[in-house]
């Protein structure tokens, strides 16, 4: 059996997880708002948190958590045999839930936005939808 489906996932998790990282860093530049900090945020993490990390350290740590959702989660696309436009739905919708249930994270760092911001939860939110529909256009398979 071939497991070349795992680089597929690996890939799209990388590129996918480098335009959600872009889209967040843009936003808190331009807003001001700790998006991009919450994303790259280990405060939460015990052990980890315990050093203080380049951003490249950073951002790496984030792409290895993208690449190993995306593979999860093409590997349950392959077994549900979802194809064409319902991957990309059932991705944003995934992936916009992942992030309502990291949200409140933000509470355990005085970096990261407040719980009860909305501004800020709307573009987390956003983000992780864009995520999502890369993945989704990443993995759709034609009907």
């Amino acid at each position: 059996m071939s497991r070349k489906w795992i680089w597929h996932g690996i890939g799209a998790g990388i590129i996918s997880g480098i335009l959600l990282g872009a889209f967040l860093w843009a936003v808190e530049e331009q807003s001001g708002r700790g998006v991009y900090t919450l994303l790259m945020n280990v405060d939460y993490i015990p052990g980890v948190n315990a050093f203080t990390y380049p951003a490249s350290v950073e951002f790496l740590f984030h792409l290895i958590v993208s690449v190993i959702l995306a593979t999860i989660l093409l590997w349950l696309i392959r077994r549900m045999r979802m194809l064409g436009n319902r991957i990309i739905v059932w991705l944003v919708t995934v992936n916009t839930l992942i992030g309502a249930l990291i949200w409140p994270v933000t509470s355990f760092s005085g970096r990261t936005p407040s719980p009860a911001d909305w501004v800020s939860l709307a573009w987390w939110l956003a983000g992780h939808a864009l995520y999502g529909a890369v993945l989704g256009w990443l993995f759709r398979e034609k009907e």
